[in-house]
């Protein structure tokens, strides 16, 4: 004991060499199965406390690596053992260790070790003396975080002592310990005991008060508990949310208190609206965005004029996090919004305006197109600041930002905004500011902006860095063929070159056999931009491409350490002798720390992408290819991990087009099969909506003629259980639901279902025209059931008829064109569908819907033809939102003036307007276009005089263009 108790003193010195010795010398000691043993007698037993610190510590590295093959009576023993040494610890830094080890402890016990452990806390809850009320709570936090399962049966008994603690209103240590134990308990029992949190909710918000006013850094982290309980439970927060949004906002719009605890109080609001709108509306009915904006917004604007960066920066961050309510942001708070946001990216402090980009990043699809001008308004002053600050971090982050959000509008800034990237990517200068300028410029290819002329100094900047150098440089090299692959066909003439060299470092790098992958995911991105580019012509590299490939498809998953592992290997990783953070309670996933998921997920979503664009633009030249892929891609579709299922899935449906023959390859049923097979299974297991969705519309890219017979049966049952409702991932509404519901019915389209599906569908349908339900939900029924309703032949019209009549009047102009489709298909079986496209003729402004209204009465100008119908149809022209409508409606009017010449006399004064936009735009197929241009000739020379002022009515450019493209056929 003594000899061990000299070595854990040893580890305390600072003398480099002696730490050296002890550490070997302790690693020795470890071997012996004794010296767990002997730690724990040190845990109360030596005189020191930085060596009762440190055995505690030690026991618990070695304890968390071996604890199946301790001694069995030391494990038993080690509850009351830890409990004592707490009963009879004084100094802080030793009950933090001791907290730590009972948390193992009670991990690695189970419920058993509860008990002494647990009456220990108890008692010492209910201790007057402050101290001990800390360390009671301090243990107990740190149970709640490392081992939730065993207390969750003492949630009650727990709760108890919080509020116990709670309720003396002591010091703010006291206050700050039983807070952080009451949100590790409702992360330990989630939404499993609603009315026990509910209860523990306005004690909380008055401890929350008292100790923000005491101490208010520690009340700052404090609010932490806010967030646990929102994030476990949402319902137990409702009835006291409006408490919880009023001490929030009280203390984030208070200018008196500082800006770390303002910021922290936005953190807590912000998480609140990160979870809006829908999400939001469960957590307070009665409280939508639109009641909780209105009070916080407000704030940020305040917080704007606050003379503190902190404030500014968090108001800014706090802003970008209200993207998931961009919606009412945008119809109700765009200028303040707007004004934010352009005076956090003119801000002096650099915080400060990288918080801005970041918020306009969260919000810039919202606020299109008036974000915008901010956007391009700060343009000038990013790239001062990026050549003032030498190309800062910052300063680079805040230009891409910018870059990202004008997108095709960077137009005429382009020039300026290179000449700094470019200027920056001198070979010889310093690495860091060499990969933020390409950085820069990945973002400023991939923004969609035309770049032109621009495109060749752009590859002249890349080429120096693509050339062989010493092993440091080849990320810059990797990173530069990034930026290659992301100009795609603007740098056309050099993605093969570009193309040949990353698949050089790619076979150079797989040598080396260090585990990296760098090389091979940039050779798969440019291979897939290669393929979009060049099509067929990319042959020549597809055999080293694709053994490329089929190794980042095959890869095996990482996998974590076991609980083998050296402790004192873990033990060395740690600074010796530093003491813990309180409460911090050091998990073993974060000591053995891998990454599961992470990167390899990532590479095997890019090698399924590359994949799926060398399949769709290589034809047939991928086709000797695709059987080893087809494996590939079936086995990534059993993985557990959700991204990379979802991938392989948008991959097999790149493969469809290859095995039905649509990419020039050899039709072949057996793997079109199994592709299609493997999809349907796929939709109906999916958990998520997300990964059921990409199925769909992978499994859509096979659904038509070519689909085999044996699919089509399943493929139908499918589509039609997602409108119903009907397939796992469904159970819980979601916004990737109306995904799922667009593509399961343009599949019923393509396969061409029967009466008989259609019949059992057409509720749902009819349901989701309902008043109540969203837009986008009216819309989908209502383009369904008009496509669908053929299918159900003379019983259509009774069927489907009054149903597409309540979509012709619905509010919304899309739900409205697509009715007035469907009464266009119902024609010969509902007469009533007559009325309702000669009333929208008469009452509809310019849209889809009055397009749409010309086109069903053309196409139907045997049954309803009338002097009328004509009128009404000349005057709605031209069509110019359905552009798809504008050839079928103009060949309308041709026929009809070739059948009956003299019908459209009367309406010579209305026919240059409606016909003047097609005349001559290109658009119309060359016969249509000269027959469209000789039924104006014949008018204009038969009513000279109505024409004329019918072209009078024009203006002038207009009508010098139809006058040039129809001679002098009215002189």
């Amino acid at each position: 004991m003594a000899e061990l108790e000299a070595l854990l003193r040893a580890l305390l010195e600072p003398d480099t060499a002696g730490l050296r010795r002890a550490t070997l010398s302790l690693r020795e000691a470890l071997k012996d199965p004794e010296t767990p043993t002997r730690l724990a007698g040190l845990l109360r037993d030596a005189p020191q406390p930085q060596v009762r610190q440190m055995a505690a510590v030690v026991l618990r590295r070695c304890l968390l690596g071996r604890w199946r093959g301790s001694d069995p009576e030391l494990r038993g023993r080690l509850p009351s053992l830890v409990a004592e040494a707490l009963d009879a610890e004084t100094e802080h830094a030793v009950t933090v260790a001791l907290a730590q080890l009972g948390a193992l402890v009670l991990r690695r016990g189970g419920e058993g070790a509860w008990g002494p452990l647990g009456n220990w806390v108890t008692a010492a809850v209910q201790d007057p003396r402050p101290p001990r009320r800390e360390t009671a709570l301090l243990v107990l936090s740190a149970a709640l975080d490392a081992a939730p399962e065993p207390l969750a049966p003492h949630a009650p008994a727990v709760a108890a002592l919080c509020r116990g603690a709670l309720a003396f209103g002591g010091p703010p240590p006291t206050l700050a310990y039983g807070l952080r134990a009451l949100g590790g308990l409702a992360a330990t029992v989630g939404d499993t005991r609603t009315e026990l949190l509910r209860g523990l909710l306005p004690e909380i918000l008055t401890a929350l008060k008292l100790l923000l006013d005491g101490d208010e850094d520690r009340g700052a982290e404090a609010l932490e508990v806010l967030d646990e309980f929102l994030e476990a439970d949402p319902a137990a927060v409702t009835p006291h949310l409006r408490a919880l949004l009023d001490l929030c906002l009280q203390v984030a719009g208070d200018k008196g208190r500082g800006d770390a605890v303002r910021v922290r109080a936005l953190d807590t609001l912000t998480f609140l609206a990160q979870k809006s709108p829908k999400v939001l509306d469960a957590l307070a009915v009665g409280l939508p965005p639109e009641k909780l904006l209105p009070q916080l917004v407000p704030v940020l604007g305040g917080m704007w004029g606050s003379a503190g960066g902190g404030a500014r920066q968090g108001a800014l961050l706090a802003l970008g996090a209200l993207g998931g309510a961009g919606t009412l942001l945008r119809q109700r708070y765009l200028s303040l919004a707007l004004g934010v946001l352009q005076g956090g990216l003119g801000d002096p402090e650099p915080g400060v305006r990288g918080a801005a980009a970041s918020a306009l990043r969260s919000l810039e699809e919202n606020l299109q197109p008036e974000v915008q001008a901010v956007a391009e308004a700060a343009l000038p002053g990013a790239l001062s600041a990026l050549g003032a600050a030498g190309g800062d971090r910052t300063s680079w982050f805040v230009l891409e930002s910018l870059v990202e959000c004008l997108g095709e509008a960077l137009g005429p800034q382009l020039p300026a905004v290179l000449g700094p990237i470019l200027a920056s990517l001198e070979p010889s200068g310093p690495p860091e500011t060499l990969e933020l300028a390409l950085s820069a410029l990945h973002s400023l290819a991939a923004s969609g902006a035309e770049l032109g002329e621009q495109a060749g100094p752009i590859l002249g900047a890349l080429t120096p860095l693509l050339q062989p150098g010493p092993p440091e440089s080849r990320p810059l090299r990797l990173q530069a063929l990034g930026v290659v692959g992301a100009l795609g066909r603007a740098a056309a003439e050099a993605l093969v070159p570009a193309l040949d060299l990353a698949l050089s470092l790619a076979r150079e790098e797989e040598e080396e056999d260090e585990g990296e992958t760098l090389a091979r995911r940039a050779a798969l991105a440019l291979a897939g931009a290669g393929a979009e580019a060049l099509g067929a012509s990319l042959a020549p590299l597809l055999p080293r491409v694709v053994p490329l490939l089929l190794g980042a498809l095959g890869q095996p998953p990482p996998t974590a350490g076991g609980e083998g592992q050296d402790p004192l290997l873990l033990f060395e990783e740690e600074e010796e002798g530093a003491e813990p953070m309180d409460g911090d309670v050091i998990e073993e996933e974060e000591l053995i720390e891998v990454e599961l998921g992470g990167a390899w997920a990532e590479e095997l979503v890019e090698a399924c992408e590359a994949l799926g664009g060398l399949a769709e633009h290589c034809g047939a030249a991928f086709a000797p290819f695709a059987p080893p892929c087809l494996e590939a891609l079936l086995a990534l579709s059993q993985l557990p991990d959700p991204v990379p299922r979802a991938a392989s899935y948008e991959a097999l449906g790149s493969l469809v087009g290859l095995f039905a023959g649509s990419g020039g390859a050899p039709t072949s049923p057996g793997p079109l099969e199994r592709v299609l097979r493997a999809l349907l299974e796929a939709a109906r297991r999916e958990p998520g909506a997300a990964g059921a969705a990409a199925a769909l519309e992978a499994l859509g890219k096979g659904l038509g003629p070519q689909t085999p017979t044996g699919i089509r049966e399943h493929a139908a049952r499918l589509l039609a259980d997602t409108v119903l409702g009907k397939l796992p991932c469904q159970k819980d509404a979601s916004e990737e639901e109306e995904d799922l519901l667009v593509l399961a019915g343009d599949g019923l389209v393509a396969l061409g279902v029967g009466e008989e599906l259609v019949l059992e569908l057409l509720p749902a349908l009819v349901d989701g025209l309902s008043p109540a339900r969203s837009r986008c939900r009216r819309c989908w029924a209502s383009g369904v059931l008009a496509l669908l309703c053929p299918t159900l032949g003379g019983r259509g019209g009774a069927l489907a008829g009054p149903a597409l009549a309540a979509a012709a009047s619905d509010p919304e102009g899309d739900v409205r064109a697509n009715g007035l489709c469907g009464i266009g298909r119902l024609a010969h079986t509902w007469p009533p569908g007559r009325a309702l496209v000669l009333r929208a003729l008469a009452a509809e402004g310019p849209g889809r819907a009055r397009d749409n209204a010309c086109s069903v009465l053309v196409r139907n100008w045997e049954h309803w033809e009338s002097p009328e119908a004509l009128g009404l149809l000349v005057r709605a022209l031209p069509v110019a939102h359905d552009l798809e409508e504008e050839a079928p409606v103009l060949e309308g009017l041709v026929r009809l003036h070739q059948r009956l010449p003299h019908t459209l006399w009367p309406h010579a004064a209305e026919l240059p307007r409606a016909c003047a936009d097609a005349v001559g735009s290109g658009r119309l197929g060359p016969g249509l276009a000269q027959a469209l241009q000789g039924l104006l000739r014949e008018v204009w020379g038969s009513r000279p005089a109505a024409f004329e002022e019918g072209l009078g009515r024009l203006p002038h450019s207009d009508a010098a263009r139809l006058r040039r493209a129809l001679g002098s056929a009215g002189s």
